[in-house]
């Protein structure tokens, strides 16, 4: 009998290929290859006797499609093969599925237990099968184990997780359309061309984020304070000690250190405090994404789809997961055991010896109901690729060190009193006592200071000192970890979007990359100002979490669907009339921001004239350094043309200020224009 040809039997839809494989390779020692329109699948006979047939789905099958023109509100789930011609692979799976399903007398969607993974298996088999007939399959690693239990334990389908997904499908395409074609329209009405321009319910304000900081960072001018460092001789030690004291005035800095060069000090007090240093919990996605962008520079996006890898490998959980918590169904055990036949054999020695045996995972305080926190499975790894072995070197690591010991350390602290002067100061050095989950995760580092041996009434001199100018500081500038921590902590977003939406602003190029960091172009900078300037609640990240917050409510069960859509359609009512009002200027706005209209230009940058032959961004910066170079003054008693050099050279001044002192200094512009 020829299995690829039978009929009746119940079509098991997994998301991916790779994942098929591994449920056919669970479900039966001998499952059966078949192939079709160029696509594998599988079919096997289970100990019943009745028959399953596997077949991969490719991620999402179907999109939203609505009509031309604006505004529009109205979308139909269609075949993706038929609305975007990057998407035009996804039709043999179409067609297979399709095919299959005519003879199937069952429905299981078997995809990844998330938002996502219920929406493309309800999708198929609603247009392809019979929902009526259709169970899920919910696992969270594709090992054999995992997948037999859900096999066993299948539910019906989890209509709330799927309303919540088919609801942000239509959230995101009603605003992502509707302001992209409002941008468009205006500025083809304005300038007569047609550029491809997008925006979205969470790109939006990512974006004006972005841009926003950088507008701060680049306006900033540091102020001076000033410390003071003295050098302590007691006993046989030279101690440069760097005095808990800051200074507005470098004239109050020197008479403070003059006051205290010669004077005796004396140890007061003693104290020798035990801290403990907590091992770390498992990782959650965002955890993973910050760490590995941390110590390896890996992209969040790029973290995501390498992780995703190692999942349909069988070698870790599902990694879109916000869980930092490992519960006790998972066997710890057994995932130990595991990795004792794998090139972690004596790392789990060494956890043994630190945990005597006894395995308790640290948990993290976040949770999430789908899924557990990302741990290896206990499956032995083949030879990876470089930045495969990294990812999962750093999973492994991170679970073997939430499930030893914490760290202890040990802090000496030695107050000392300056004799004749009110001032006291503390010398301390730190030792660690037991490393513990240091040794295994050891990409967390604590430094052991040489000790320092003094008693109680042992004295010392006071030999010298100087004093330090110390610049204050811009906000950093977004990397692609620090853009993603930032959507985490602003509710933008799902664990498994956000990094593919700081790719788009890049792939628009709205944004981009200078090293590790993120910078807007010119185009980004105009898109974030017509947002900013006329249409501030899409630009607000407020609208935007909230958004989400009801999205989680659907997926609770707490509110409906249609209630959700409605309030979007009512917002964004909202948003066309105030576009209908504006629409000449945001026209206008776009096209200046590409170059397609003639601005008289900025005597510093290419944007915009605004005043005295400045953009408004190099005028502002102007106006602040007028103000800020009398600070200056008043705090160094520095002429001018010293102060505008040690702004200008100052890492912490803004590019627009340093335009600007760069322009003064050249002799463009006198003093006396300066002081106006």
């Amino acid at each position: 009998m020829n299995l690829c040809n039978i009929n009746n039997f119940y079509l098991i839809i997994a998301e991916k290929s790779k994942a098929a494989k591994k449920i056919a390779e669970a479900l039966s020692d001998k499952p059966v290859l078949c192939r079709k329109y160029g696509v594998n699948y599988w079919v096997v006979t289970y100990y019943d006797n009745s028959k399953y047939v596997i077949a991969p789905a490719a991620g999402h099958l179907f999109g939203l499609q609505g009509k031309s023109g604006f505004p529009v509100y109205d979308a139909d789930w269609k075949p993706l093969w038929e609305i975007d011609k990057n998407a035009y692979y996804t039709k043999k799976y179409y067609r297979l599925i399709s095919t299959l399903s005519k003879y199937a007398t069952g429905f299981v969607n078997a995809c990844d237990y998330d938002i996502e993974g219920s929406v493309i298996g309800y999708l198929i088999i609603k247009y392809l099968g019979d929902i009526k007939r259709a169970k899920r399959m919910k696992f969270s690693a594709l090992t054999k184990n995992d997948i037999l239990y859900a096999f066993k334990n299948m539910s019906s389908l989890d209509y709330n997780m799927i309303n919540a997904g088919v609801t942000r499908h239509k959230i995101d395409w009603l605003w992502g359309i509707n302001i992209s074609r409002a941008l468009m329209l205006s500025l083809q009405d304005f300038a007569k061309k047609r550029v491809i321009l997008s925006a979205g319910r969470v790109q939006s304000p990512t974006l004006v984020q972005v841009v926003n900081s950088e507008i701060e960072r680049n306006l900033f001018i540091p102020l001076p304070k000033f410390t003071v460092s003295i050098n302590v001789k007691i006993r046989d030690y030279t101690l440069k000690i760097k005095l808990d004291k800051e200074f507005d005035r470098i004239s109050e800095a020197k008479d403070f250190l003059n006051k205290l060069v010669n004077k005796k000090v004396r140890i007061i007090k003693i104290e020798n405090k035990i801290k403990i240093l907590e091992r770390p919990s498992p990782f959650n996605l965002t955890d993973l994404q910050v760490e590995a962008g941390r110590i390896y520079g890996i992209s969040p996006y790029n973290v995501e789809r390498i992780a995703e890898d190692l999942y349909l490998d069988g070698l870790i959980s599902y990694p879109r997961t916000n869980s930092q918590k490992i519960p006790p169904t998972i066997s710890v055990y057994n995932i130990v055991k595991g990795l004792e036949n794998s090139s972690y054999k004596e790392l789990i020695s060494l956890v043994k010896k630190i945990s005597g045996g006894n395995y308790i995972v640290k948990q993290g305080s976040k949770d999430d109901p789908a899924h557990p926190a990302i741990h290896p499975t206990g499956e032995p790894p083949k030879k990876l690729p470089v930045n495969k072995f990294k990812l999962y070197d750093l999973i492994v690591r991170r679970f073997l060190a939430s499930i030893s010991a914490d760290a202890k350390i040990a802090t000496t602290y030695y107050t000392a009193r300056v004799l004749d002067f009110p001032l006291e100061f503390t010398i301390s050095y730190t030792k660690i006592l037991e490393k513990n989950w240091l040794e295994i995760y050891h990409f967390h580092n604590i430094n052991e200071d040489k000790p320092i041996i003094l008693s109680k009434e042992d004295e010392g001199l006071i030999q010298g000192g100087k004093i330090d100018i110390s610049l204050s500081r811009s906000i950093p500038r977004y990397t692609k970890v620090s853009l993603l921590k930032w959507m985490e902590y602003s509710n933008l977003g799902t664990e498994a979007t956000r990094g593919r939406i700081i790719e788009i602003l890049v792939k628009r190029r709205y944004l981009t990359s200078s090293g590790k960091y993120l910078i807007p172009t010119k185009l980004g900078f105009y898109v974030a100002e017509v947002l900013n300037k006329f249409f501030p609640d899409i630009a607000d990240v407020k609208m935007t979490a909230d958004m989400e917050n009801k999205l989680e409510l659907i997926k609770t069960g707490n509110i409906s669907e249609n209630y959700v859509i409605k309030e979007n359609i009512e917002r964004l009512n909202k948003f066309i009339e105030e576009y209908k009002v504006n629409k000449d200027k945001v026209g206008e706005s776009l096209a200046k921001g590409l170059g397609l209209v003639k601005v008289a230009r900025c005597k510093l940058c290419d944007l915009e004239q605004y005043k005295d032959e400045l953009c408004k961004y190099h005028y502002e910066a102007k106006l602040k350094l007028l103000d800020t170079v009398k600070i200056w003054e008043e705090r160094t008693g520095y002429d001018y043309k010293k102060i505008l050099k040690r702004i200008g050279n100052s890492r912490s001044t803004g590019k627009y200020v340093k335009d600007v002192v760069a322009y003064l200094l050249n002799g463009d512009e006198s003093h006396a224009k300066l002081k106006r």
